[in-house]
C-alpha cells in the first residue's frame, strides 16, 4: 500500500500509478480488480468501489455499485460502510447515465463531480474530469487534518489515466475552509 504523505506532487502520482499498478496487475483476469479505490492519511485503510455485473458481463441496472472497506493489515478483511459513512462521507448515487448501458455516479462528500461508470473494452470503469481531461479514475487520496470531532479534508487528489492517450492524470483539488 502506497502511503503518500510525503507532500509533493510527484510523490502522490508515483503513489497514484502505484495503486493502478495494484489495481490492475489482478492475476488471470483482464480488467481491473476494483472500479477506484480512496486512500486517506488518516490510516492506511481504503474504501473500495467495484462494479457488480450481471451475469452477461454487462454491469447491473439494479445495483451497479458496491463500496466497502478493505482494512490495512489484517489481509483480506474487508468491513461494510456505516450508516454514517455511506450518508455523508463514501456513500454514493447512481442512476441511469445519458448514454445506454452508462450509469451517472456521485460521491456523498462530493455531489458536484460528476463521475460515469460505462464499459471499455468488456471492462467496468469510472470515467471523469481529471486535471481538464477525460480520463479514467483509478483512485483518490484523501489529505486531512482531526479535527474537534470529525476529520477535516484539506484536498483530495485524483489519480487515473487519460481515455484518448492513456497517460497518467493526477489533479488536486483544495477542499474550501
Amino acid at each position: 500500500m502506497c502511503k503518500p504523505r510525503r507532500g509533493r506532487a510527484a510523490a502522490l502520482l508515483a503513489c497514484g500509478l502505484a495503486v493502478l499498478g495494484e489495481v490492475s496487475a489482478s492475476v488471470g483476469h483482464p480488467c481491473p480488480e476494483h472500479l477506484f479505490v480512496i486512500e486517506r492519511s488518516k490510516n492506511a485503510n481504503i474504501v473500495v468501489y467495484d462494479a457488480n455485473r450481471g451475469p452477461e458481463g454487462d454491469i447491473s441496472a439494479s445495483e451497479p455499485v458496491v463500496a466497502y472497506w478493505v482494512l490495512a493489515g489484517e489481509k483480506g478483511k474487508r468491513e461494510e460502510l456505516n450508516a454514517v459513512e455511506r450518508a455523508r462521507a463514501y456513500g454514493f448515487d447512481v442512476e441511469p447515465g445519458d448514454t445506454p448501458g452508462t450509469f451517472a455516479m456521485a460521491i456523498k462528500a462530493d455531489p458536484t463531480r460528476r463521475l460515469t461508470i460505462r464499459m471499455r473494452n468488456d471492462c467496468p470503469v469510472v470515467t471523469a474530469a481529471i486535471g481538464g481531461h477525460e480520463g479514467i479514475v483509478h483512485s483518490l487520496f484523501v489529505q486531512s487534518k482531526e479535527g474537534f470531532l470529525i476529520p477535516k479534508v484539506e484536498y483530495v487528489a485524483f489519480f487515473g489515466q487519460d481515455v484518448a492517450t492513456g497517460e497518467p492524470l493526477y489533479e488536486k483539488v483544495l477542499v474550501q475552509k
